[in-house]
């Protein structure tokens, strides 16, 4: 398969059939989908309003209802919301079977109002319907088999999104990693992994997947010289040349808070005050930083053509609290204070996808710790201002906003919690205006 799959082309009919058959439990949709994208003044359209399913990573693999029902074994039980959640959010209703599986999640995901969905991989629990996710390279070869049996599955996953009006707007997933890019020595991948990201482009292509990426910065953002941010940049160019080129598919980075730290670009310089506090430190011998973000170096030395990237706008928020000083050429601290909205919106459609993910301020002095944790999306303690973000980045209604909170979950002590978590979320991103 040479080109890029037309999402409406591909139909799987064994998945489909399964996904009809599921009528979801528990509390009806947060809002209506269709009276809510005709709002005026909403900053993230319905039909961008996405999660990446890492926030739900406990729903695929359990066993779900329908499974649980021919296994003849309980279901997980759990809470899903009364009669006035989420607006109440203490108001957990009753105990009941809890979703599972990649039926039971995208049905639960498209009534609580999402329609995009980044993958955080493909795997499922074996049980639920479509089975588990094959292996794409046992070994690390990319059989025949093996490539035939992975695509199968992605046909069968895609009959299930169909199912639920959902589209597949990424993943987290295989980068290769023997490979650092044109500049790099030997200046090529194996051939193991060269077939191996063909089978995933191909993979996402079925899914219909306008992007396909990482859930990690272009390279280790520990080491903040500007030589392998540059040599990152060329990987990533000529991936996406692949990829574009051939899928119509754009490859992806992500960013956490060292992403946006400051880019050591100059010469060795003598500094004599600690980077946070300012208080005197004995003469040390650091590298100069001009006042470039590591990220930032990386776009401007990739093609703005075809890469993109995807910001957690909750770490950028972080960065701003961590990376306020720097040293410049000369050695003097200088304040420095990262602006996420801005960074955005002078070259906003480089950012193409976002974790929208909220946080709640911890009080932490400046350049100490996180300075936020996580809460669902719309949470009253947010701190994070969406608002003022949505409406000055430009480009509105351009980007894909996927919900992500980290510590969804709730374990086996409230198994429910990512799936309320989520309705809350997705009311969070509907009621946004601007």
């Amino acid at each position: 398969m040479s080109g890029k799959i037309n999402r409406r082309r591909l139909l799987a009919g064994a998945g489909l059939t399964a996904a009809a058959a599921f009528t979801p439990l528990g509390p009806a949709s947060v809002f209506s989908p269709t009276s809510a994208s005709a709002a005026n003044g909403r900053l993230i359209p319905g039909g961008k309003l996405g999660t990446i399913t890492y926030s739900q990573r406990d729903v695929p693999t359990r066993i779900g209802i329908a499974a649980s029902a021919a296994l003849g074994v309980a279901p997980t039980m759990g809470y899903l919301g009364g009669p006035n959640f989420p607006k109440d959010p203490t108001d957990l209703g009753p105990l009941v079977p809890l979703p599972g599986g990649w039926v039971e999640l995208f049905a639960f995901l498209a009534n609580a109002g999402f329609k995009q969905i980044e993958f955080a991989g493909y795997g499922q629990n074996a049980a639920n319907p479509g089975g588990a996710a094959p292996n794409p390279a046992p070994g690390g070869v990319t059989t025949p088999e093996a490539r035939a049996a992975y695509l199968a599955y992605a046909r069968t996953l895609r009959g299930f999104l169909d199912a639920y009006g959902l589209e597949a707007i990424g993943n987290h997933g295989f980068v290769p990693n023997t490979w650092n890019g044109p500049g790099s020595a030997g200046g090529a991948m194996t051939t193991q992994d060269y077939n191996r990201l063909q089978t995933e482009l191909e993979f996402a292509s079925i899914l219909g997947m306008p992007f396909m990426g990482t859930g990690s910065d272009p390279t280790s953002a520990n080491n903040r010289n500007i030589e392998p941010w540059t040599l990152a940049g060329e990987k990533w160019s000529a991936l996406n040349e692949i990829s574009v080129g051939q899928w119509g598919i754009q490859m992806y980075t992500h960013n956490h808070s060292p992403a946006y730290n400051f880019l050591q670009d100059g010469p060795l310089v003598t500094v004599t005050q600690d980077r946070i506090t300012g208080a005197p430190i004995a003469p040390t011998q650091v590298r100069g930083e001009s006042g470039k973000r590591l990220m930032q170096h990386y776009l401007d030395v990739t093609n703005p053509e075809l890469v993109v990237i995807e910001m957690d706008v909750y770490w950028a928020h972080v960065a701003q609290h961590q990376h306020r000083w720097r040293y410049d050429w000369d050695g003097q601290r200088v304040q420095d204070i990262f602006d996420p909205t801005a960074q955005v919106a002078k070259q906003t459609k480089r950012y193409a996808l976002f974790h929208a993910k909220d946080g709640d301020a911890t009080g932490q002095a400046p350049g100490v710790g996180d300075g936020y944790s996580w809460i669902p999306f719309g949470d009253p303690r947010s701190d994070i201002d969406y608002k003022g973000f949505y409406s000055n980045i430009g480009a509105k209604g351009f980007h894909n906003s996927n919900y992500e909170q980290d510590n969804a979950p709730g374990g086996n002590g409230d198994p429910g919690q990512s799936l309320r978590f989520a309705r809350i979320s997705a009311a969070g991103m509907a009621a946004l205006r601007g």
